[in-house]
């Protein structure tokens, strides 16, 4: 959903198969879910939690930090449109502070 909702975030990716479910975007979504799971069990220190990551994108990699912000939006749309009936005002404003909170942490590299 990232890569079509907003096409420059394909820039990171350029040596990937970037066609919807291949084998390298879901491996990279499987990050992607290691990472917040990462998250979730680490809510007390985040920025620790995260900093080999953050490191990794800020350094290495050097990814600009708003497409963090961009793939939390797509991963609330995309929870939003699979399960409706369990998508809350409640919910979406919880997931999107944790979100918010993740992206501040993957960010602390670039200050």
């Amino acid at each position: 959903r990232t890569f079509l909702a907003f096409p420059s975030t394909k820039t990171y990716f350029a040596h990937l198969d970037l066609r919807p479910g291949s084998a390298q975007v879901k491996a990279h979504g499987q990050k992607v879910a290691d990472a917040l799971t990462l998250a979730v069990n680490h809510l007390d220190d985040l920025p620790r939690a995260l900093s080999a990551l953050s490191d990794l994108h800020a350094h290495k990699l050097q990814v600009n930090p708003v497409n963090f912000k961009l793939l939390g939006h797509c991963l609330l749309v995309t929870l939003a449109r699979h399960y409706p009936g369990d998508f809350s005002p409640a919910l979406q404003a919880s997931l999107d502070k944790f979100l918010s909170h993740v992206t501040w942490a993957l960010a602390s590299s670039y200050r």
